[in-house]
């Protein structure tokens, strides 16, 4: 994508392997209608070793991650670009991660001019913009503060191996979050505590969206299995808005809409029992052998997939607002990049 659409940019490749770095930049180097590949420099960094991290960030004015774990893989890189004072994009959904790394490096981002951003892919983008879009309409067109907060996920994507081993790795207690005084998501920019909240109230049974909602009469839902991650991001944006009153109080729910019961049925029990297969320590090893770390959706699923996020906003005063956004590729990995 980078090198497609932004040909005059002066950007390098990193990673652990240099034999994975050749073969991806002779992989660029072939893509018709991309030029000044031979500029583009390789970095041989291991994120894991400290010591291999100050050549990524040194001259760097950003950079973006995209390996996980990032419990795992992230923390020395976001320490070396707090204190560096370069920018950080990553596409965790780790949320409990991210806010460990708030409370440890936010003061020192904020002293250098490094601007951290976590949560940049398809987790959360859509979400948090949908939020972003409804409480900003409420305000500006409807004079009101934004108090409920649903949104219906139309999408069609695939899973890759990377994403199965940060839920293992969440699933099997490897990693141990933290306590603070209060949640980090509640944090201001000075320190002090947003008296903002967030309170996702989303269902987790099948069910059915709002008659009033979307203007297409009522669909079959079930639960999103990243709806408690989205939540968790638009509570911390609801923290830090200009657009609602100071102490507003808001619910948030979303659901994914289907075409009909039996496609609602599917998908619900279809889910329950891929998560008993993860936890399952029979089961868990051949799901893992099946999708290993680096494995994902063919060119073709990329290419097919899609996501529409239908939001709809109520105000405290009974002001009612809809927004959509629509990626129109599989949006955990084509449109990530492009988030």
């Amino acid at each position: 994508h980078l090198a497609k659409t932004y040909p005059n940019l002066s950007w390098a490749i990193a990673g652990r392997s240099q034999a994975k770095l050749d073969k991806l930049k002779k992989e660029l180097e072939d893509m018709p209608d991309v030029d000044n590949t031979s500029k583009i420099d390789m970095l041989v960094v291991d994120t894991s070793k400290p010591s291999t991290i100050h050549k990524l960030v040194n001259d760097a004015k950003v950079v973006i991650t995209t390996a996980g774990p990032f419990c795992k893989y992230g923390s020395n890189v976001v320490e070396f670009c707090a204190r560096y004072g370069t920018n950080y994009v990553d596409i965790t959904g780790e949320t409990d991660w991210n806010k460990e790394m708030i409370m440890k490096w936010d003061e020192k981002a904020q002293e250098t001019g490094a601007k951290i951003i976590s949560l940049c892919g398809n987790d959360c983008i859509p979400w948090d913009l949908t939020y972003y879009k409804l409480a900003q309409m409420l305000k500006e067109e409807c004079e009101d503060s934004v108090e409920t907060v649903r949104c219906y996920d139309d999408m069609k994507a695939g899973v890759s191996g990377g994403t199965l081993a940060t839920m293992m790795t969440f699933i099997n207690g490897e990693y141990k979050a933290p306590r603070f005084g209060f949640d980090p998501y509640y944090k201001k920019r000075n320190g002090s505590k947003s008296t903002n909240r967030a309170k996702n109230v989303s269902s987790q049974l099948i069910g059915q969206t709002h008659e009033d909602d979307l203007n297409k009469g009522k669909k079959w839902t079930t639960p999103f299995v990243m709806t408690d991650i989205n939540a968790e991001v638009v509570k911390h944006s609801h923290a830090l808005s200009d657009n609602v009153n100071d102490g507003q109080i808001i619910t948030y729910s979303e659901a994914v809409v289907h075409s009909g019961f039996k496609e609602a049925f599917m998908t619900f029990f279809g889910t329950i029992f891929g998560f008993t297969a993860m936890l399952n320590p029979i089961t868990a090893t051949p799901v893992k052998k099946m999708l290993p770390p680096g494995a994902g959706p063919s060119e073709k699923q990329l290419k097919h997939g899609y996501l529409l996020v239908s939001g709809v906003g109520e105000g405290v005063k009974g002001s009612k607002v809809e927004t959509e956004f629509y990626f129109p590729s599989d949006p955990g990995y084509k449109d990530t990049a492009r988030m």
